[in-house]
């Protein structure tokens, strides 16, 4: 009889090792771990786009429920968004911080920031290793470059009114997107940006209309999926 077989000849378990269960604890580690965590300049548009993808990843057990985190929402200049990840109890135990920001220049009939608040949250997040998605105009920029490349100025106002004309956006609601538009507006994000680093060396968010960079956000947030298969060339 193996020695590995009982006395009705049932063959026992092979015992887990301790480099296995190690490997193992290791493992959930970091499954749970506070992975990432956002703070968004408005209270519905990005949110509800970050909180689709966090949810897909979650339901295909690619993270922890609590693995990413959008911070509380108290600010909507770029510099408070800043404040608002901070604001967040151990923000620094998060593996990546981000705050996701808009341009939004100033409107004479009211709304948007000034150039001095979006710089300084620029500048502020970079000093302390926080990563900025920044649009300008505006996140539906990141929208539209899931439709078609443009690389001629664009206002805010006429930005979401071709959006919901064309492509039946609304303000308020989740935008439906699929992956095949998430590729291509990655692309286009990339080239959009690289065309202002081809124009003046470097890109200047303040004043490169129109410009995102939600599409690194969105590439790190992919990385997440365990599976290679679900994630966009």
């Amino acid at each position: 009889m193996s020695r590995r077989q009982g006395a009705e000849g049932f063959i026992r378990p092979k015992k887990t090792s301790k480099q296995e269960k190690t490997t193992q604890r290791t493992q959930d580690s970091q499954d749970e771990r506070s992975m990432l965590l956002i703070a968004c300049e408005d209270s519905v548009s990005a949110p509800l786009y970050f909180r689709a993808i966090f949810n897909d990843l979650k339901n295909n057990h690619a993270i922890a429920a609590s693995s990413l985190v959008i911070a509380k929402h108290k600010h909507t200049d770029p510099d408070g968004v800043l404040d608002d990840l901070l604001d967040h109890p151990n923000y620094q135990d998060f593996d990546h911080q981000w705050i996701a920001i808009d341009r939004d220049v100033e409107r004479t009939n009211g709304g948007g920031h000034t150039l001095d608040n979006f710089n300084q949250a620029i500048a502020r997040a970079r000093g302390k290793n926080i990563k900025v998605a920044y649009s300008n105009p505006c996140f539906e920029i990141w929208y539209l470059l899931h439709f078609n490349y443009r690389d001629t100025a664009i206002d805010r106002d006429e930005l979401v009114k071709q959006l919901e004309h064309k492509y039946q956006y609304k303000k308020n609601e989740l935008f439906t997107l699929n992956q095949d538009q998430q590729k291509t507006a990655i692309k286009n994000a990339t080239r959009l940006i690289q065309s202002w680093i081809d124009t003046h060396d470097t890109t200047k968010p303040a004043t490169d209309n129109p410009s995102t960079t939600v599409h690194d956000l969105v590439t790190l947030l992919n990385g997440f999926k365990k599976d290679p298969a679900q994630q966009p060339e």
